[in-house]
């Protein structure tokens, strides 16, 4: 047990990302993760930075991929999440998980052993009806996104970086 507590701690970015909303009923429409996220801009064509508060056709779909990404995790949909993340962020999750000594080989197992944990996917599904997003900032191939949501009854702060990778905004890291 203590070794997949390990891999818990070590697949940060999991936990965090998973600490997100799946949305409320004004939550923009969930993107398919196979395809192009409208009012993407074109590689290497800088966007509008977003002031907090404004929503643009990049913020937007900026904010739909992580509120993809959050009803994945929060319904346990592995192969949509793991889709969902740059291919970069996939290996180093897959890696922390078997560095906390977990036998995973895949992005879905190693979410599975994540939330497999005793409160992990009830602490994601809290989050994923209570994230508010306060901030999205895009530049070019690279978002931040920043949001507020509740576990285990306290608020907390978040942020995730994403990239725009063939037209889908996928996420990248922590911000």
């Amino acid at each position: 047990m203590k070794t997949i507590r390990s891999a818990v701690a070590a697949a940060a970015l999991a936990a965090l990302l998973a600490g997100c909303s799946a949305g409320g009923p004004d939550a923009p429409a969930q993107p398919s993760p196979a395809a192009p996220t409208s009012g993407a801009a074109a590689p290497g064509t800088p966007s509008a930075t977003a002031a907090p508060g404004a929503v643009g056709p990049e913020e937007a779909a900026v904010e739909a991929a992580l509120r993809a990404y959050q009803q994945a995790i929060a319904t346990q949909d592995w192969p949509i999440a793991c889709a969902l993340n740059a291919p970069e962020t996939s290996a180093q999750l897959v890696a922390a998980v078997q560095a906390g000594g977990a036998q995973v080989g895949t992005c879905e197992e190693a979410l599975a052993a994540v939330f497999g944990q005793p409160g992990a996917a009830e602490a994601a599904v809290e989050a994923a009806g209570s994230t508010s997003v306060e901030d999205v900032t895009v530049s070019g191939l690279n978002a931040t996104i920043r949001w507020t949501s509740t576990r285990q009854g306290r608020a907390r702060s978040d942020g995730a970086t994403l990239q725009l990778i063939d037209g889908q905004w996928r996420l990248a890291g922590t911000a």
